[in-house]
């Protein structure tokens, strides 16, 4: 398996001296927060692949370059582990995606935001699409930083997404981030509304006034014909 630098960008990958990891798992825990592999394009151009590997001698077999043919000339890109920008928190992939408590790098900083020791997951979500331009649209940016990424579903396109969670011991709820708890204060003490208006209290749970004859009640699918007050 290979090594890959770490470093904020292409500059700072190709240093001899930049840390390197062989698994996210390990460059995550050198960089403190979420890291992703970024892929990108050397500035040099070569007239052959002779030339592209005199001056990048171990452009074979490292697995850090790949050599690419294009306009005519020879290209060579590199791969290597990039910090991402900070990630959701959030106790679901849902509420990630829709309404996280905040962002954070790090263990640290998520675990303020959650009130609970926090760990990286990632969480696919629900939603399907039919082609990537609509899921570019909407997760454009989280996969242009590594914190999101195509996955194929059900012969179309989701989304898998990355972010902090409550770290808990299995069956034990995680307890509630303060701005969890507010908003569970706030639902406590408003009214309770039903969806419909409450019909009158003569009708049951499986009773319905008859379309045709609204003073008749209908109990089953075929109704037993009761009128109100008998």
């Amino acid at each position: 398996m290979s090594t890959f630098p770490l470093a904020a960008n292409l500059a700072g990958a190709r240093r001899p001296d930049a840390p390197r990891a062989r698994t996210e798992d390990e460059a995550t825990s050198l960089a403190g927060g979420p890291v992703f592999h970024a892929v990108e394009e050397l500035p040099e151009v070569f007239e052959n692949p002779a030339a592209a590997e005199a001056a990048i001698p171990d452009l074979y077999g490292s697995g850090l370059y790949e050599l690419i043919f294009r306009d005519g000339l020879w290209r060579v890109t590199m791969r290597y582990w990039r910090p991402a920008p900070p990630a959701p928190v959030a106790r679901t992939g849902a509420g990630a995606a829709k309404k996280p408590l905040g962002h954070a790098r790090t263990p640290e900083q998520a675990r303020d935001l959650l009130g609970a020791p926090a760990e990286l997951s990632s969480e696919v979500l629900p939603n399907l699409y039919s082609d990537h331009k609509n899921l570019m649209k909407r997760w454009g940016a989280l996969i242009e930083n590594g914190l999101a990424e195509i996955v194929e579903r059900e012969g179309k396109f989701a989304v898998t997404l990355t972010f902090w969670r409550p770290m808990h011991a299995p069956g034990v709820a995680a307890p509630l981030a303060p701005a969890e708890r507010s908003e569970l204060a706030e639902r406590a003490a408003a009214p309770l509304r039903g969806a419909e208006p409450q019909a009158e209290l003569d009708i049951g749970l499986f009773e319905n006034p008859a379309p045709e004859n609204p003073n008749v009640v209908l109990v089953t699918e075929e109704g037993d014909g009761r009128f109100r007050g008998e």
